[in-house]
């Protein structure tokens, strides 16, 4: 009966951790789902326009998301630790380091964005281009502040607070949901065109203005908030480097890794762009199902990570592994329900984004397809969340590697360009990787040697 309780216990503690960032995540997912709705219903190469150029930011994110990575893995040691100085240490060092980097990024990016686009997306039709690149340029602007939020709210989750990330996403949403429903069509009062219509530029616009002040709001937790792991406005900002180099020990292979990730999913879009306007559209489409998908996974392996990460820090080896069996047997099991509603739903969820049949046909079985492979999906990502907070990371970037470049765009390359399959060719190799990897992470955790892994 003890044995039973302990087991619920865990569970609730758990999910507890795990629901604010699922909201968070569905909050995240929505800001870019809302502007890809908006922009879909103008037309096909709009949200074609959108999404290749959200492709090539989140690959521009990924060195940051490795910074968050070793900011919430290294904060929750030093709480499990119950050192909470170093704790807020490691956050000033992190924000020190990501200030560098947002300034350096920005410039970079603005000044070379022509090129960048056309290297990446030379191939596709004029209007495409031109909308790619006009959104680009906009949402470039408030990348610093996507870039702060992402560290911060890392630093947040590794110390336990799960819930102001979220209550903080939920505002930009809002916002982000408000202005994109005044600026792309614009407001027409009484024969009178109150706010103009500014289409994609709008869409650009609300996203960039819900960023900045979230990422504002983010600096101001951290500073006025009442959190373990609040910096003051009277601290002298330093540098410590022992520290910045436990964070960078953590947080370069999970760069890696999201960089041969985000790498991945750049080629692939490449891929997919000398396909035609309707299949960008398509793949689109799909990402966004995905990302409905790996948002309850999302919350799982944040929950994972924070509470396998403290206690290792406090030195409880098979709690450790127990909070990991019980995240990922839940996860699985959310996942599974949401893969049968997808799969029932999947025209209907598709003709959210575009009114065009043929996209929304083959949308649909996209969607479909993806569904079949849900529990791969938890199995991945809770897993590898797991390895994380142990900081086995370099295994993940070899995972990493394997999955995304051997099979996912190796056997989708095969399939759709050289066999003529198109999307579907492409799909299915994306869950060729989501089996792989799975397999390979679960190899990993029952090996155990995680456990003993010192960061």
């Amino acid at each position: 009966m003890e044995k039973s309780e302990h087991k619920f216990s865990l569970q609730k503690e758990i999910l507890e951790l795990a629901w604010p960032s699922i909201t968070e995540q569905m909050l995240i997912m929505m800001v870019g789902m809302v502007s890809t709705i908006f922009v879909g219903h103008i037309s096909t190469a709009a949200i074609a326009a959108v999404g290749m150029i959200n492709t090539l930011v989140f690959f521009f994110q990924s060195i940051f998301a490795g910074l968050s990575t070793g900011c919430t893995v290294i904060v929750a040691r030093l709480i499990g630790e119950e050192d909470e100085d170093n704790a807020r240490l490691a956050v000033m060092q992190a924000l020190v380091m990501c200030i560098i980097i947002f300034i350096a990024f920005t410039v970079f990016g603005y000044i070379f964005a022509v090129p960048i686009i056309k290297t990446f997306f030379g191939t596709v039709a004029k209007d495409v281009f031109e909308l790619g690149l006009m959104y680009y340029k906009i949402i470039l602007l408030g990348m610093p502040f996507v870039i702060i939020d992402i560290v911060l709210g890392g630093a947040l989750r590794g110390a336990g607070d799960t819930r102001t990330p979220m209550y903080i996403t939920a505002t930009i949403n809002l916002i982000s949901f408000i202005l994109n429903s005044l600026t792309v069509f614009g407001v027409n009062i009484g024969g009178h065109q109150f706010i103009p219509a500014y289409g994609v530029k709008g869409s650009a616009m609300s996203v960039t203005i819900a960023r900045v002040i979230g990422g504002f709001i983010q600096l101001y937790v951290l500073y006025f908030g009442k959190r373990k792991i609040n910096l003051s406005v009277h601290d002298k900002i330093r540098l410590d480097l022992p520290m910045m180099f436990r964070i960078v020990r953590v947080g370069v292979p999970a760069s890696l890794e999201q960089l041969i990730m985000q790498g991945g999913f750049l080629i692939l879009q490449v891929i997919v762009s000398t396909m035609g306007t309707a299949s960008i559209a398509v793949y689109q489409i799909g990402m966004n199902a995905n990302s409905l998908a790996f948002m309850p996974i999302f919350g799982f392996q944040l929950a994972a990570t924070s509470l396998v990460g403290r206690s290792l820090g406090a030195r409880k080896i098979m709690l450790a592994e127990t909070y990991g069996k019980l995240s990922n047997k839940i996860a699985v099991r959310v996942i599974t329900v949401i893969g049968i509603i997808m799969f029932i739903f999947a025209r209907q969820l598709a003709a959210l984004y575009s009114t065009d049949p043929e996209v929304i046909r083959m949308g649909a079985v996209v969607i479909r397809i993806f569904a079949a492979i849900e529990p791969m999906l938890a199995i991945m990502n809770v897993l590898s969340g797991v390895l994380r907070a142990a900081g086995d990371l370099m295994y993940i970037v070899i995972t990493a590697f394997v999955g995304l470049w051997l099979f996912r765009i190796a056997i989708g390359y095969v399939l759709g360009k050289t066999m003529g399959m198109g999307i579907y060719g492409i799909w299915i190799g994306i869950c060729f990787d989501f089996v792989v990897r799975s397999f390979m992470y679960t190899y990993r955790f029952k090996q155990g040697k995680w456990k003993y892994l010192m960061v």
